[in-house]
């Protein structure tokens, strides 16, 4: 999926503490006194570990919301829609470090770590993990060291540029893995109570728990071709009602959406199967083939038969 570029991705200039980027890496860390919201349209190609040291956060991921407080992190899978907003009954004031992990660098980085690779940590640990002190105690450690570095750096120490980069991939993949190991054991948490506790960062209530009823079915129902009305009056809402919540906690309009995942579900077919386009884009919700391939070059940047050719060429240079 095409990213969106935008060199003030999550902070403002006059916010922002710290930030660096090096091949594969960037990070970013500010300091908020007043109510933001992240920009509308945000999604993209590295997989993105947020920390709030400070305050509380909403954010919304793909079809949930989650609160977001200290002692805890999240992990937001590529390509997966996603906005932070202030938590409602809390004051905006919040404090966060996020680090941006690209499949370039990291994939081969998680694999030594025995992480499996970029693809697999996004997949499994996609979500909230929330630390014990002597985790948090030792983050806080970690993302010290790491803007120590920096600072090193910037005087010029006398570390060469290679064996400072090395240093700073390693403290990334600590907090990932520091990460991995507290998902995991939410994770079996959850798979011992049977699913049937949603987790308390899981927002469910008032018009979280509304959007998510209608992203999950959008989700579920791509091959449908589905009106606002058809959808307002499935909820029990009306349409203006709908398009302004949807947007409010997405950051996307219902139609925006929509087609945003229907070519997320055509990417899959593409890699997962030997249907033919015009199978796929039937499949996927769009009846005109020329739209289809229309739409899904101007989201992802390539034609469906150029995505199809490079994933296989990828496959091909991993083998």
């Amino acid at each position: 999926m095409a990213e969106h570029r935008d060199v003030n991705l999550h902070n403002s200039r006059l916010e922002l503490v710290f930030e660096k980027r090096i091949p594969g890496l960037r990070v970013s860390e500010a300091v908020r006194h007043h109510r933001f919201i992240m920009r509308s349209r945000h999604v993209h190609e590295t997989i993105e570990l947020h920390f709030i040291l400070e305050g509380q956060r909403l954010m919304f991921v793909d079809r949930e919301t989650y609160r977001l407080s200290p002692h805890s992190a999240i992990v937001v899978n590529h390509n997966l829609i996603h906005k932070t907003s202030t938590a409602p009954g809390f004051p905006p004031d919040h404090h966060n470090f996020i680090l941006q992990l690209d499949r370039s660098r990291f994939d081969q980085i998680l694999r030594v770590a025995g992480l499996r690779g970029f693809d697999d940590f996004g997949d499994r640990f996609n979500g909230v993990a929330t630390f014990n002190d002597s985790e948090w105690r030792l983050i806080l450690a970690v993302i010290s060291e790491f803007k120590a570095m920096c600072e090193e750096d910037k005087m010029g120490a006398a570390v060469s540029m290679e064996d400072a980069h090395a240093f700073l991939y390693l403290q990334a993949l600590e907090l990932a893995s520091i990460f991995a190991k507290a998902r995991r054991r939410q994770l079996h948490a959850e798979l011992e109570a049977n699913q049937k506790v949603v987790p308390e960062t899981v927002v469910k209530t008032g018009v979280h728990q509304k959007v998510h009823e209608v992203a999950l079915y959008l989700q579920t129902h791509i091959h449908e071709s589905v009106s606002l009305e058809e959808l307002a009056q499935r909820f029990f809402m009306s349409r203006s009602y709908l398009t302004r919540s949807f947007r409010n906690v997405t950051g996307f309009s219902v139609v925006e959406y929509m087609t945003y995942i229907r070519i997320q579900k055509a990417q899959q077919l593409l890699r997962e199967s030997d249907r033919s386009i015009t199978e796929i884009a039937d499949l996927c919700g769009f009846g005109n083939i020329t739209y289809f391939e229309k739409v899904f070059k101007t989201t992802t940047g390539h034609t469906p038969v150029q995505y199809r050719k490079t994933v296989d060429t990828s496959i091909k240079e991993k083998r």
